[in-house]
């Protein structure tokens, strides 16, 4: 770690009003202030020399929060719940510059550049070690476990199902807490960056519809030009979604081993805390959906979007009866859920064009939440469903 210090005792402001709120550190370091915002959207949004005491977070948030804020209660369970689960420390053994790195790779797999930029800042500002960034992943200084995660990252991000008991292998007993941890903050991050890159179809409508001023700006903002660099610097292997071989691969039942009755049992045995912060807002998320009831509620659809999503990740319910998906979801609204699941930076102004005519804008924004929450779930119980295999393995190699 660098030698930079933080010596104010006073807990200090990191954002106004987006996803980061107040806190004090439990180690009993604070965040630095930084420098008062201008109150000029120009410089706000656009200043790209990212010098340490900008802020990019609130350029993010002042151009998303409006997709973001449209049920307000949701929006700050949400926000807390990122928070919290990136950015306290919740656990004197993980380190807040191994949380901010896992922000670094994990926005990076999924193609948000300007969100990997973001965690580099904060990676500087917090003293992280600045070799980590120099080399990328290959660094030599980083830990041999973090090192084994950022393998993981990239197949949780794209095919959790390829997980393997055997990609546990760097690991001992006494890491079981850090690894389920790793997995449920890697899985977060994934999620905060696919609900970003799907909101900027939204954003690249509403510069075509004229709604934004500094348009060319704007589109610089939400620019790629550089993620082959980053991916190139934190990304082991290079994976991208397949679809799943129905006759060449084997599916997962949910009656073998699903979310609800194995793998959120290991995440609160094995990460207390964070498992708490994800049980609360999926629960918010719950909410949201009974207490909205317009005729096009998206979440009136919550069941079949839930199995078709499952099932392009090769889980099977062999007691539901998938003709029913076919019967809830157009063609273009499967389209549009399984871009947002499996690459949302490919998302296609043209398929929203056509869903709006019957969907309003409200109801296509809630549906990234939904499939984002969803996908978390799938991810997670690959990932236990492969630990628990590993913990099996072990204790047969050690007889």
């Amino acid at each position: 770690m660098n030698n930079k210090s933080f010596e104010n005792t006073e807990a200090m402001e990191l954002y106004s009003q987006n996803f980061y709120h107040s806190f004090v550190l439990d180690n009993g370091k604070v965040w630095p202030n930084f420098m008062q915002l201008s109150q000029t959207f120009h410089h706000l949004f656009f200043h790209f020399n990212m010098a340490l005491d900008e802020d990019l977070s609130q350029r993010i948030m002042n151009i998303y929060k409006p997709y973001l804020s449209l049920d307000p209660t949701y929006f700050n369970d949400f926000s807390n719940f990122i928070s919290k689960v990136i950015y306290k420390d919740n656990d004197n053994s993980f380190s807040l510059q191994y949380k901010l790195f896992y922000g670094i790779i994990a926005s990076t797999t999924i193609g948000l550049e300007v969100l990997a930029l973001d965690f580099e800042n904060k990676f500087k500002l917090y003293g992280g070690e600045i070799s980590w960034l120099q080399e990328g992943i290959k660094c030599e200084n980083i830990p041999k476990h973090i090192k084994s995660f950022a393998k993981i990252n990239d197949i949780l991000a794209h095919n959790p199902r390829i997980l393997h008991w055997t990609h546990f292998g760097e690991f001992d007993n006494g890491l079981t807490f850090f690894v389920f941890q790793s997995a449920i903050i890697l899985t977060t991050i994934h999620r905060y960056a696919t609900i970003i890159s799907a909101l900027n179809i939204f954003v690249k409508k509403d510069i075509m519809d004229n709604k934004f001023t500094d348009t060319n700006e704007i589109n610089k903002f939400i620019e790629n030009n550089e993620i082959n660099k980053l991916k190139d610097k934190y990304i082991l292997n290079h994976i991208e979604y397949e679809d799943f071989n129905w006759h060449g691969e084997k599916c997962l039942y949910v009656d073998e081993f699903d979310w609800k009755t194995n793998a959120k049992y290991f995440f609160s045995d094995y990460a207390e805390k964070e498992m708490d912060f994800l049980e609360k807002e999926f629960k918010s998320l719950d909410s949201l959906s009974n207490n909205i009831n317009d005729n096009e509620n998206i979440f009136n659809k919550k069941n079949g979007i839930e199995k078709y999503v499952e099932i392009v990740f090769g889980i099977q319910d062999r007691e539901y009866d998938y003709k029913n998906t076919n019967k809830t979801l157009t063609i273009n609204l499967k389209t549009l859920i399984k871009q947002i699941a499996c690459f949302p930076e490919k998302l296609q102004e043209e398929n929203l064009d056509v869903l709006l005519q019957r969907i309003d804008k409200n109801n296509l924004i809630r549906l990234i939440f939904l499939v984002t929450a969803i996908k978390q779930k799938i991810c997670l119980t690959f990932f236990a469903k492969a630990f628990d295999e590993f913990f099996g393995n072990k204790k047969k190699f050690n007889h």
